[in-house]
């Protein structure tokens, strides 16, 4: 905000963060106050996460790098793919209010009574399979509903969702969960949280990149809290590497980003259980299907090509995981990656899983929904674009 009231009506300068990411000089990435303005409404952007604003501007500045035929080569490669990273965030901004939040996000269950006498924090349930309540255990509880009356029973997943073919490889009966999180401007790991508990998993384990805001219930699960912010790909690479390192025999690693939304009307974690792996040996299985993605047959898919849309609920097999902690060319992205190494963390999974013939598998609809916030800048009803999911299993569920 300093550098926004200095600049007068009409005046340009340059975008420091821009610069710091690049390392163009000034003139090459000028930005003028009404820009300044749009990006200091939005999410604070880092180098490691990118607004709509800081983008557009990543995008200009790249695309000219790459017009410039007597640049070294390995200029112009990482131009390029700081031009892929910045488009994959032009369709994305963060202003004004969660969006993709379930109904319950802003009002109580139909079926919350008065509380019980003498038994605070208790409430009486009018649902037929609950006496009782806490607002924690209403928060997550599957059988929540706006409406008095019975609701209607989910399609059940198997059916939504048909097995991609018969069960493959070693069974899933072990898990290890970890949700990465970091501070954000309008927070969404408590609803995260709560999906993923009601999806079928109650214990994951928190890794917060710096302190965070939690709300009560969730700061009584298990955490690793990080005293110094680290970045995105960092905090995410240390999750898998404790998970593994404190659950040796899981059979599987789920990693989940804070702004996840489950499908959480049934047991999905009990489903799965029932249908991995794909293929076997196993490969890697997103639950979360991006608009980019989307397939007009319901069941799982195989992507032929690298995976670039978003890194929100990735499940590792027990070998692939850690062959994926132990390969160098995942240690090399910290110091050798675009932006400096923090983020893509998307990007790196796929060509890491590509260049080796690791299949990667996905469900559409998608088990799992990306939230964020509305853009300012590109007004549409869906501002995530490609990295929101366009068919959501919680959003067809009646």
């Amino acid at each position: 905000m300093p550098l926004l009231e200095q600049l007068g009506e009409g005046s340009v300068t340059s975008c420091g963060l821009v610069r710091a990411i690049t390392g163009l000089e000034a003139g090459a990435v000028a930005v003028g106050r009404d820009a300044c303005a749009a990006c200091c409404a939005l999410d604070e952007p880092t180098v490691e996460r990118l607004n709509p604003v800081v983008a557009s501007l990543l995008s200009r500045a790249t695309g000219a790098v790459l017009g410039n035929d007597d640049l070294p080569e390995a200029v112009r490669v990482r131009a390029s793919a700081l031009r892929d990273w910045a488009r994959q965030n032009l369709d994305v901004g963060y202003l004004g209010g969660i969006q993709g939040l379930p109904e319950r996000a802003g009002r109580s269950c139909a079926d919350l009574g008065d509380p019980v006498p003498d038994r605070v924090p208790e409430f009486f349930c009018r649902h037929p399979d609950h006496a009782t309540t806490t607002l924690d255990g209403c928060h997550r509880c599957r059988d929540w509903s706006g409406r008095t009356g019975p609701r209607p029973l989910p399609v059940p997943l198997a059916a939504s969702l048909p097995a991609p073919g018969p069960r493959l490889g070693p069974p899933v009966r072990r898990w290890g969960v970890g949700v990465t999180t970091a501070p954000r401007r309008h927070p969404t790991v408590d609803w995260s949280i709560d999906s993923l508990i009601r999806a079928g998993w109650e214990a994951p384990r928190l890794f917060l990149d710096s302190a965070v805001a939690l709300a009560a219930r969730t700061a009584r699960l298990p955490a690793t809290i990080r005293a110094t912010r680290l970045g995105a790909w960092p905090n995410y690479y240390l999750a898998l590497l404790e998970l593994v390192m404190a659950e040796p025999e899981a059979d599987a690693y789920l990693m989940v980003q804070d702004d996840a939304l489950f499908y959480d009307r049934q047991d999905v974690r009990a489903y799965l259980e029932t249908i991995l792996w794909p293929t076997d040996p196993p490969g890697l299985v997103s639950l979360y299907c991006p608009s980019a993605y989307t397939r007009p047959e319901p069941g799982w898919h195989a992507i032929a090509e690298p995976w670039l849309w978003g890194a929100v609920a990735f499940l590792f097999p027990r070998g692939l995981a850690r062959r994926f902690l132990a390969d160098p060319d995942i240690a090399r992205h910290r110091w050798e990656g675009p932006n400096q190494g923090l983020a893509q963390i998307d990007a790196l999974i796929g060509v890491w899983a590509e260049a080796r013939g690791i299949p990667i598998h996905f469900p559409c609809p998608s088990l799992v929904q990306h939230i964020g916030d509305a853009s300012t800048i590109w007004r549409a009803d869906r501002a995530l674009g490609r990295r929101k999911a366009d068919r959501f299993l919680g959003e067809s569920d009646p």
